[in-house]
């Protein structure tokens, strides 16, 4: 039972006997997933044994976060893995990166960044989206949803990101994309992440998801979005 449901079913919301939902209250939920106990998380830190105490602070925010967001993805037919492992390493080039149930993280990055601990959030997210490949799966809404998930969900208070609209577009990933969705989310359909979320899920093509919600084409979207929050 989502959100909406129990609301409906305690009575604080009312519907008429048919069921039917007011478009305009449906856009303010999006749908809750059942929550999901988060696998067992290993961590691994014999090549970086200086990262033992950060290591043990990501292994907690991985086990509280992992139910947290299978609960807002469109996760409904989401099959956990039985283990999730978080390793430390010196000599990866990226601060991070996921490859199935293993994120590795670089030793030296949190060792400069001690704070960084959105960056779990972010390959943890990926993780858990664990879309079967398809043509249809944009990587850089793949990577906006991670980013939107860190920086709107994990940290909603960060500094939003300067956005150059002369050059920038909404399909520049990560935190460029992650902002535009929040906006289009807000403005318009709150549904459009889990929904964008399922359909990949599915490995079906995302991109129709913004008309169905708004009424419009995601080019059209990013114009209104540059007009909104557009830097001087």
């Amino acid at each position: 039972m989502n959100s909406l449901s129990v609301l409906i079913a305690v009575g604080t919301i009312g519907v008429q006997s048919s069921g039917a939902i007011p478009r305009s209250l449906e856009q303010y939920v999006y749908p809750l997933a059942k929550p999901i106990q988060s696998p067992r998380v290993e961590i691994n830190f014999k090549a970086a044994p200086e990262a033992e105490r950060w290591a043990k602070s990501a292994k907690s925010v991985v086990e509280e976060w992992f139910p947290e967001i299978c609960r807002w993805l469109a996760t409904e037919n989401f099959k956990a893995p039985r283990v999730l492992k978080l390793t430390f390493r010196p000599d990866i080039d990226p601060p991070a990166y996921c490859a199935g149930n293993e994120i590795t993280i670089k030793s030296s990055w949190i060792a400069a960044h001690p704070d960084d601990l959105g960056m779990v959030i972010h390959e943890l997210t990926h993780a858990i989206q664990a879309y079967p490949d398809s043509p249809s799966t944009p990587g850089w809404l793949v990577e906006g949803i991670a980013d939107y998930t860190r920086w709107w969900r994990y940290q909603p208070d960060s500094p939003r990101p300067k956005i150059n609209f002369k050059t920038a577009n909404y399909t520049d990933s990560y935190r460029v994309t992650a902002y535009w969705l929040a906006w289009v989310s807000q403005r318009y359909d709150e549904r459009l992440v889990p929904s964008l979320d399922r359909k990949m899920r599915n490995k079906q093509d995302p991109m129709p998801v913004f008309q169905e919600l708004t009424g419009k084409k995601p080019d059209e979207l990013w114009r209104e979005f540059a007009a909104a929050v557009g830097n001087p």
